[in-house]
């Protein structure tokens, strides 16, 4: 049997209901393309997705392309997406939703729209969400695809070309996961919420001054698409089918769909009391990392408990994230955690040295940038300093507690992710699965994927006091009262391994390499940008 065959055997086999629960990880962007493409294929009664974020290019037309053949051979189909980013894309898939919906059988409806219109004005926009108060803070950032009430994928990926490995430029690194059994139910009746809401609004009743234009036809829809892209997954995409989990037990939790934030958020209430369980270690995979002032006082308990507690932190560098505002927020937390909690913090490289082990797909992107004169957009808007060749943003969202058990989902660590947001999280109790997610941020760990961030040996009061008078932004707004430490790389002769900055031979191994390397400015200019831009981030208030 080929491979092709196998994944689809195997893939078949979680469209029929079951008892106990089975699941599969989606670790790269063509795994999860390839999962989805199959089980719509194969899915005979009922698709549902629900989203943050659904792009305007070839993997999110293809993906819509699919669903609109099988909604033309009967099955259910039903889209919902959060309103908020997507009235903000530039090219925005509603348009070709919207034409599908008037043409077929597939219902889209939209999450607390801020403004009910197609085509607002960017003074209506500012207007409505100016009257709209705190509810325009509450964003739907859960992502279900549910296949014939058998089987969910569930995590934090959202759909587009820089989150299947289709992306010529950045690449996301992310998880989410394929499950059947009991908890299919569970997710099924969180999507129903959702749709069910009355802020839930269907695609069709917002107000448009143009005609709906006709929805093309597969014929045209296939044309449209490059041939080698149709192909690419099944080629390239590694053998993801084989490595199957039976977990001894897993739990789900949702946000409730509605739009008061002054009450509590259950996925982040449920999220901390999961990892104040910890009595051993948490290894934490997120692209962003803001604690909440309420976990820094469980790990302090948990630090008590256990001097040789670990905390171990994968997050973005800022040459590698897209989101320069999540980043610099988090920046005054890191002193705390590495003189307090000891926390081994990692932030990734944009360009891993061992890229493949990261993104197995960056060789093949790389061939492909070889053949095209195509260039990004400096920054991509959102980050000034990110990196502008091909490269990997973080986009993980997983935590282990003690090696057995895996918490993964949605929320990124931070206040909007786990108190505004709606989000949705599996906890997970399986040693073999908590195993494969723990290699997989060990992976990321490594000297040649990531740097480490430790305190300069030889730094000392004088050199932080010179290095605040250096700047001439008032003292409570500059960065460099709360710089964390800097970055580490291997030095001459270190081998590929973990690095541990609490070992006694750590500084005779790295070296420094700045506070924000692979930036072509200096420390100092970094950060004398990110105070004039964004100084009320550093102020104690924080």
């Amino acid at each position: 049997m080929s491979r092709s065959s196998s994944a689809s055997s195997v893939l078949s086999s979680f469209l029929v209901p079951a008892s106990e629960h089975r699941c599969i990880p989606l670790s790269e962007g063509l795994s999860a393309f390839d999962c989805r493409k199959r089980l719509i294929r194969h899915a005979q009664h009922r698709i549902w997705f629900s989203t943050f974020l659904w792009r305007n290019d070839r993997a999110g037309n293809f993906l819509v392309n699919e669903l609109e053949r099988r909604a033309r051979e009967g099955v259910e189909v039903r889209i919902l997406l959060d309103h908020w980013v997507t009235l903000q894309s530039e090219d925005s898939i509603l348009p070709r939703l919207r034409q599908l919906a008037a043409a077929s059988e597939i219902e889209v409806r939209l999450f607390n729209p801020v403004v009910e219109k197609m085509e607002p004005g960017d003074v209506e926009v500012m207007w409505a969400a100016a009257l709209s108060g705190e509810t325009l803070n509450r964003r739907m950032h859960g992502k279900i695809a549910l296949f014939d009430d058998a089987c969910v994928i569930l995590g934090g990926r959202n759909l587009g070309d820089e989150y299947f490995d289709m992306h010529r430029f950045r690449c996301f690194t992310d998880t989410e996961i394929l499950v059947s059994g009991p908890v299919v139910t569970e997710a099924h009746d969180a999507f129903a919420r959702f749709w069910d809401h009355d802020l839930s609004v269907n695609l069709l009743d917002f107000a448009t001054e143009q005609e709906d234009a006709t929805a093309p036809s597969d014929s045209d829809a296939a044309s449209n698409l490059p041939e080698p892209f149709s192909t690419i997954a099944a080629e390239c995409c590694p053998d993801y089918t084989a490595r199957i989990f039976e977990p001894r037990s897993i739990e789900f939790c949702y946000d409730q769909p509605r739009v008061d934030t002054r009450l509590p958020d259950e996925t982040g209430n449920w999220l901390e009391e999961a990892l104040a369980s910890a009595r051993k270690s948490i290894h934490l995979t997120s692209p962003i990392t803001i604690f909440p002032v309420s976990w820094f006082e469980r790990l302090e308990k948990l630090r008590a408990q256990n001097d040789g507690f670990l905390l171990s932190i994968v997050t973005n560098s800022l040459v590698s994230t897209d989101n320069l505002y999540t980043y610099a927020a988090g920046l005054k937390q890191r002193k705390k955690l590495l003189n307090r909690f000891h926390a081994c913090l990692h932030e990734i490289r944009a360009v891993p040295e061992d890229a493949a082990d990261v993104i197995p797909s960056f060789p093949r992107l790389a061939d492909e940038n070889q053949k095209t004169d195509e260039q990004p957009a400096s920054g991509f808007g959102a980050n000034p300093f990110e990196c502008e060749q091909l490269h990997t943003t973080l986009h993980c969202k997983y935590f282990i507690i003690d090696g057995t058990t895996t918490l993964l989902g949605s929320p990124n660590l931070d206040p909007r992710s786990l108190y505004i947001n709606t989000e949705l999280l599996l906890r997970i109790e399986d040693e073999a699965l908590s195993q494969y997610y723990l290699e997989h941020h060990n992976r990321l760990r490594y000297n040649t994927n990531s740097w480490i961030v430790a305190r300069r040996p030889d730094e000392t009061l004088w050199t932080r006091l010179t290095g605040l008078i250096s700047f001439k932004q008032p003292r409570d707004d500059a960065i460099g009262a709360h710089r964390p430490g800097y970055c580490f790389t291997p030095g001459e002769g270190t081998v590929k391994e973990i690095p541990d900055p609490l070992a006694a031979d750590f500084y005779e191994r790295y070296q420094a390499c700045g506070v924000y390397p692979g930036i072509n400015d200096s420390d100092e200019k970094v950060e004398l940008f990110l105070t004039e831009n964004l100084s009320y981030l550093f102020r104690d208030s924080l």
